[in-house]
């Protein structure tokens, strides 16, 4: 963890980055492989952000969109793909919302 983050601050900013890759992949910017090696990679730092009360919704929806990620990036049958890209969607939502909601909460330096 980056020394001057709080908890609550790393995980928004690992939320933001899993955002940022899920969207670059539904947005056709990056391959299913590439969202593979990110959704892995990010499994890893959502363990060392550790289990902070106040970060735990967005924690939550963060590690949620990356199981979306894996499983997105390893279907090849269309319909199941469309369907875990619409997952994606709406976890990039959720994500997003539970950011807002730490920064007016004051968890969050803005």
């Amino acid at each position: 963890m980056h020394a001057d983050f709080s908890p609550v601050e790393h995980a928004n900013f690992v939320a933001a980055r899993v955002v940022s890759h899920a969207t670059a992949y539904l947005d056709g910017r990056n391959d299913a492989d590439t969202l593979y090696i990110t959704a892995r990679s990010v499994f890893c730092e959502l363990i060392a952000v550790g289990e902070d009360l106040r970060a735990k919704a967005i924690l939550d929806a963060t590690r949620l969109l990356t199981i979306a990620m894996l499983n997105a990036s390893s279907v090849k049958d269309k319909a199941r793909l469309d369907r875990w890209q619409q997952v994606m969607g709406a976890l990039i939502e959720l994500v997003r919302m539970e950011s807002t909601e730490l920064r007016r909460n004051g968890a969050q330096r803005s």
